[in-house]
């Protein structure tokens, strides 16, 4: 039964995005979410990989990672930050190589996705889009010292074929689940509230 009632509200949704699309006014504001979220995706993601907060943001999340490795997993480990490279490098005793924490490890992808969607959101008032931006910015940081987190206790316990595919499916539900699951809920409870 469940399987009908999910199947019957998915044929739902696409018949309402196929008759939206049909109709001009509708297209129109496709178009314009699709240019405003390119715009800010742009900004966002220029700001935060091309300034002086890159580095900030590497340190950040290779401290905190570097922390949570410690504190939950009990791995004794520190870190340090590659001026050259620009990147951080989580150290651990018994791992021949190091953890990188590099440009993709850092949620930046994620986070301007996710905040450009927000921002670009109209018909949802100026605060409500603050606040989910605000939001993405949570969300982003606890899930992806999660990510990290995790990904060096997998490559740690496991070899490393299997951890670099586990590192590989982390990425991909980080980039699809967290980013659109999260817009999705917040414009969800947005939609509703206006």
């Amino acid at each position: 039964m469940w399987s009908i009632i999910k199947k019957t509200k998915s044929q739902n949704i696409f018949k309402k995005i196929k008759s939206d699309l049909g109709k001009k006014k509708e297209r129109q504001k496709a178009l314009s979410f699709l240019i405003l979220f390119l715009v800010f995706f742009l900004i966002i993601y220029l700001l935060l990989t091309k300034t002086f907060l890159y580095k900030q943001i590497n340190i950040f999340f290779a401290v905190t990672s570097s922390f949570f490795l410690r504190l939950v997993f009990g791995i004794n480990n520190h870190f340090i930050y590659d001026s050259f490279l620009k990147s951080s490098t989580i150290i651990i005793s018994n791992l021949e190589y190091p953890l990188i924490i590099n440009k993709l490890c850092t949620g930046i992808l994620e986070f301007s996705l996710l905040s450009a969607a927000v921002i670009a959101s109209k018909g949802i008032s100026i605060l409500k889009r603050i606040i989910g931006f605000l939001i993405s910015i949570l969300v982003v940081i606890v899930f992806n010292i999660f990510r990290i987190s995790f990904t060096g206790y997998l490559i740690i316990n496991l070899n490393l074929f299997w951890a670099e595919i586990f590192h590989g499916i982390l990425f991909r539900l980080f980039l699809v689940i967290i980013v659109i699951g999260t817009y999705y809920l917040w414009l969800k409870k947005n939609m509703l509230c206006d």
